[in-house]
Parts: C-alpha cells; sequence; structure tokens
C-alpha cells in the first residue's frame, strides 16, 4: 500500500492517501456582440472540495459501518487536513469498494468545505533550535531576577554590589566586596555560601566543551556568575544521569529527581535552582526530540533501500536507533511540562515573569503534535501464533522493508516467530 497521511474526520482517525484538493473560482463572463473576447469578473471562489482515500482493515474494519452512519449526522463536521489543519464543512459522499479476499473496505469521501479565510498551514517547529534559543533568553531572564532579589535583599547597595566586575577563577564572590553593611555582607555571605556550593557538586563530571552553556556570555557581574554556575551545575547533572542505554523518560525523570535535590538544598535560592533546572529540562527534551527524529529519518530512508544488489550480493543495514512510541512522546513531555509549569507558579509568587519558559514549553508541545499528526499511530496486537515479523507488517498495511522500524519499538528476541502482544504502526506509515 502507497504512504499514508494522518487525519481526522469528526471523530474519526483516519489513514488517507491520494487527497486532493480543487480551488476553483468563480469567473463571470460578459460578452458583447462583434466585439472579440469577454469581459471576466473574479466572483471570489467556489467551494472547496477535498478528495481523499481511506482504508479500513482487520482490528479497524468494523469502524468503516460507524462512519457510514455518520452519513446522518447534519452539523458542521470538523476535518483535520495533513497539511492545512483544521478545515470545517460536511460530507458530500461516499464511496465504499469492499475485498471479500481480506477484512478491508477502501473508501472515498468527497468533503465540501464551508465558509472560510484564507488557508493557512499547520504550525511547524524546529524543535531543539527554537528551544535552545529560548534556553538563551531565559539564561537572561534569571539574571533579572537574581538582580531583582538582591536588590530587594540589600536595598540601596545592590546597584554597586550588582555592578562589579568579578572574577571567575577565584573561589565564591563574597572575598572580592568590600566596605559592605552588615545586612549586605550577610546577604552576599548567603550567595557565596550557594556559589561555593554549586562548584564543589560533581566535580568529577566534566562539563562539554561544545555544550550551550559554554558558549553562552553570562558577563563578569555577579548575576552571570550565580546564574551560570547553577546552569553548569545541572549541565553535569545532565552528562551523568544521561547513560548509555537509558531510557528517554527515565533519564529525565533521573535529571528532574536531581535537580529537585539542589533545588532543596539551595536555601533561599531555591526558586532560582528550579528555574534553572526547567531550561534544563526542557533542552534535554529537545535533544531527543531531535535524535527521535533523525532516527525516525534514517529508518524511513532504510526501508527504500534494496536488500540485494545487482550482483544478487546481500546489502545489511547498519544497526538503525529506536524511534519514541507516542506514549514515550506524551511521557517525556510531561516531564518537561510539569517542571516548567512549577518554576512558572513560584516565578508568579516572586512577581518575576519566565517569557522564555513559555516559549520552551510551546516548542515543545508544538513539536509532540506535530510528530503525533505526521507519522503513523502504534499501536497493540496480539501474535496468537509464531509470525514472520515481514508478514505482520503486509497483513497492517505496511511495507515489508518496515520490518526493521517495527523491531525497533519492541523487544522480540527472533522476528521470524513473533508472538505474543507487540506494538506495531498503523496506517501505512
Amino acid at each position: 500500500m502507497p504512504d499514508t497521511y494522518q487525519a481526522q474526520l469528526g471523530p474519526f482517525n483516519l489513514d488517507i492517501q491520494d487527497i486532493e484538493d480543487t480551488f476553483e473560482k468563480a469567473i463571470a463572463t460578459y460578452e458583447f456582440p462583434y466585439v472579440d473576447g469577454a469581459l471576466l469578473e473574479d466572483m471570489g471562489q467556489k467551494a472547496r472540495k477535498i478528495k481523499f482515500r481511506c482504508y479500513f482493515y482487520n482490528d479497524t474494519y468494523q469502524t468503516h459501518f460507524d462512519l457510514i452512519n455518520y452519513l446522518e449526522y447534519r452539523g458542521m463536521v470538523d476535518l483535520v487536513h495533513p497539511k492545512y489543519g483544521l478545515v470545517k464543512g460536511k460530507i458530500e459522499s461516499v464511496n465504499v469498494r469492499h475485498d471479500d479476499r481480506i477484512r478491508m473496505a477502501q473508501i472515498d469521501i468527497a468533503f465540501t468545505e464551508n465558509l472560510r479565510g484564507s488557508a493557512q498551514p499547520i504550525a511547524t517547529v524546529q524543535v531543539q533550535g527554537a528551544v535552545e534559543d529560548a534556553f538563551a533568553s531565559g539564561q537572561q531572564d534569571q539574571m533579572d531576577w537574581f538582580s531583582s532579589y538582591t536588590s530587594l535583599q540589600i536595598g540601596a547597595e545592590g546597584a554597586a554590589v550588582l555592578a562589579q566586575t568579578l572574577d571567575y577563577t577565584q573561589p565564591g564572590v563574597l572575598s572580592q566586596f568590600t566596605g559592605l553593611s552588615q545586612k549586605a555582607q550577610a546577604y552576599m555571605a548567603r550567595v557565596d555560601t550557594y556559589v561555593r556550593t554549586l562548584d564543589g557538586t560533581l566535580l568529577d563530571v566534566t562539563n562539554p566543551a561544545n555544550g550551550l552553556v559554554s558558549v553562552l556570555d553570562y558577563g563578569t557581574t555577579l548575576p552571570g556568575r550565580v546564574v551560570s554556575a547553577v546552569a553548569r551545575t545541572i549541565e553535569r547533572y545532565a552528562v551523568l544521569c544521561n547513560t548509555a542505554g537509558c531510557a528517554p523518560s527515565r533519564f529525565l525523570n533521573n535529571l528532574q529527581q536531581a535537580i529537585g535535590t539542589l533545588a532543596a538544598a539551595s536555601g533561599d535560592f531555591a526558586d532560582q535552582t528550579q528555574c534553572a533546572g526547567a531550561q534544563r529540562l526542557a533542552l534535554e527534551t529537545s535533544y531527543i526530540y531531535d535524535a527521535d527524529e533523525q532516527n525516525y529519518a534514517a529508518q524511513k530512508q532504510a526501508e527504500n533501500q534494496k536488500a540485494f544488489d545487482t550482483m544478487g550480493n546481500y546489502t545489511a543495514l547498519a544497526s538503525l536507533g529506536a524511534v519514541l512510541t507516542v506514549e514515550d512522546l506524551e511521557a517525556t513531555l510531561a516531564i518537561a511540562m510539569s517542571a516548567i509549569e512549577a518554576s512558572i507558579t513560584a516565578g508568579r509568587l516572586a512577581g518575576e515573569l519566565t517569557p522564555s519558559l513559555k516559549t520552551q514549553a510551546l516548542a515543545l508541545l508544538t513539536w509532540v503534535e506535530q510528530v503525533k499528526m505526521e507519522r503513523a499511530t502504534v499501536i497493540t496486537i496480539g501474535v496468537a501464533n509464531p509470525t514472520p515479523m515481514h508478514l505482520l507488517c503486509l497483513q497492517y498495511g505496511l511495507d515489508y522493508h518496515a520490518a526493521e522500524r517495527v523491531f525497533a519499538i519492541n523487544k522480540i528476541k527472533q522476528p521470524s516467530f513473533t508472538q505474543g502482544t507487540i506494538n506495531m504502526y498503523s496506517g501505512g506509515v
């Protein structure tokens, strides 16, 4: 079966192909005697017609009866078009063809759109770039937050303290300030303890030289010294937790717990540690999604390669990384979103706005929605008898080359004798 797209028609999730969108103008033609040609007047666009073909087979075969019965509904129907997004209109006709050899129904649907404005493509986002940009802005937001907090704590001396140039190579910060009042001295002692604790955490873990934190400019003043210290410490935690073979959700959970422990030990600066941790969790989640997209593209490309060359020699494919399932995407997104929500709430209570965190959350959410729309749905099926995985792919509308991609989301010792409960891509994508 050719590749299909994911769409939704009312309450039905569809696997569709051969999408045909008809945009026709209403042109009024005025002809005059003894005058060559005609006077044309554009009266706007006619009703937009969308025609597509969808399939119902095996487990979804019974659903096509429900779709036929849905024609009795006279209200407006929502169609989530795979390219143009939400389209409102009505189903004009449904043409059903059955295959008696297997439980399959091939259905052609004609959909007519209601009055509309301009067509808008589905929002897309390059998740890693968007989140990295927001992370850089977030570091500045956090420095502004620390500056406001410092001014609130020590009053008039705050401006001079925040403007003083510091030597990053010196341990702590207290020794670089002189002539402070007792109140400012006590506050700077707490800052010094905080910075020294951060600098002394996970000394055996090296910060990556090409990491995003290493290329950001934090300046030479106190806010940059503090914010860079917490950012580098949490980066070391990320390196430590990201062990080989660790599932993405497990990695993010471990990192979130480490950040929580660090925040609990941060005293007056717990909220700012939590904010830095939320930014890092969002960043690491974007890295996971970017790697997943590369794995998915590599698997799709591998499926188009021939198993044998022109001389009849077998061409083995390189080992490919596993692609995240819908459950994995939602689990990782939930971890990042919960951390962001907690940090935004803490910032709001402190009177600080954190727009960069909202930008990161929107980028991650948009990406997951985009992936769930573009990729096939993963379903769970039961295989009673030992069956070759290639045959299972054909039974569920996939090319047999997709066996490698299906194998990547399962734990099967012998693919030629697949049995039991397994994950399967639905929709021929």
